[in-house]
């Protein structure tokens, strides 16, 4: 039996579980021995990563053969013999790591990573080709929640108190990618929970949490409020340099959580009327043209929310990006710009991952 066990996940290198890795524990010898397999049970990871593995120690205890002089049979024969026997390597050092074991697109996969604490996450090196579709992953209820957000009036924005409904649009998207890592359904409710359920105070946590450390998010939003348009600084050109950070990440079927600017100070004071969504993909329909898709939590069920970009010039041989969000060919919403969100995943309650 097991005398120890350990317990960690394992995801791709995008970040969305990693289903059936089998997991073995090893203890690193020198170059020229043969690394110790403590596994007694190996692991396997559920279709959330998880998995446990249990081993034995004191299998890593590594010996060596010594010539020993004794006496024969003491206390009745003090003769001297020699004997060989076994006793403790000095020179061995406990070196564990982890053997995960895997299939991936047809072909077995082997990775080894040195053991971390309990409960890390350990990432592979391998993409997993997954799309978020908004209408299969994203909630199936809109954005607008009864009541007010914060307790309490913010002094140099009074008007966020002037509305009895508000949004938790960054805590939806959040929450929406936490299910969709975890290879998870989003809970199937078509309407909006109510104050203090589960999915509710979720959903505010993870609001909270996509404000970024000491709301960092909000005054990146209030910074950008008071950027010119064009020229170097201004919001067309930021808004390129942003894209350019965040498209690798989509190359690699990782969603990037978005800060979109839809006001100014010149429009209005009131910070709350940006958005926060999810970006998916993206496409370049023509030359100077993208269209990046999105999870947008104020149209539920869409896929055919995007932002279309257009490539001009900002002025000193600059470019910048002039952005319009369309609701299929609906209509267009105008908007400055847009930049990626701080995102770490969260584990939903498992109260929830009944649906």
């Amino acid at each position: 039996m097991p005398s120890s066990f350990y317990s960690a996940r394992v995801t791709y290198a995008n970040g969305i579980a990693a289903s059936g890795v089998q997991v073995r524990l090893y203890d690193r010898d020198a170059p020229d021995g043969e690394d110790d397999d403590l596994t007694i049970t190996p692991g396997m990871s559920d279709a959330q990563g998880f998995f446990t593995v249990g081993y034995d120690p004191s299998r890593a205890r590594d010996v060596h053969r010594v010539q020993r002089v004794e006496p024969r049979n003491p206390p009745w024969d003090w003769t001297p013999v020699e004997r060989e026997v076994l006793e403790p390597d000095p020179h061995d050092s406990f070196q564990p790591y982890l053997l995960f074991t895997y299939l991936f697109q047809g072909r077995e996969v082997k990775a080894v990573a040195d053991l971390k604490s309990p409960h890390y996450v350990y990432a592979l090196q391998e993409i997993q080709e997954k799309r978020f579709v908004p209408s299969i992953h994203g909630f199936r209820f809109i954005n607008s929640f009864p009541g007010f957000f914060l307790p309490f009036s913010i002094p140099f924005f009074p008007e966020t108190q002037s509305s009895s409904v508000y949004g938790l649009c960054g805590g939806m998207s959040s929450a929406a990618l936490d299910f969709f890592l975890m290879n998870l359904p989003v809970p199937s409710q078509t309407q909006v929970p109510p104050t203090g359920t589960p999915l509710h105070q979720y959903l505010y946590q993870r609001q909270l949490d996509s404000f970024g450390m000491l709301g960092a998010v909000i005054r990146r939003f209030i910074e950008w409020m008071g950027l010119p348009d064009e020229g170097e600084k201004g919001t067309l050109k930021r808004t390129l340099d942003e894209f350019e950070k965040i498209r690798t990440r989509l190359n690699r079927f990782s969603p990037v959580p978005l800060g979109i600017q839809y006001v100014k100070w010149r429009d209005t004071h009131q910070v709350w009327q940006n958005h926060q969504v999810l970006a998916l993909h993206y496409t370049r329909p023509t030359t100077g043209e993208i269209h990046l898709f999105l999870y947008d939590p104020n149209h539920p069920g869409r896929d055919d929310v995007y932002i279309e970009a257009h490539k001009v010039s900002v002025g000193q041989g600059k470019e910048g990006l002039r952005c319009f969000q369309r609701i299929g060919n609906e209509r267009a919403i105008p908007l400055y710009g847009f930049f990626a969100l701080p995102y770490q995943p969260a584990i939903p309650p498992a109260i929830l991952l009944s649906g």
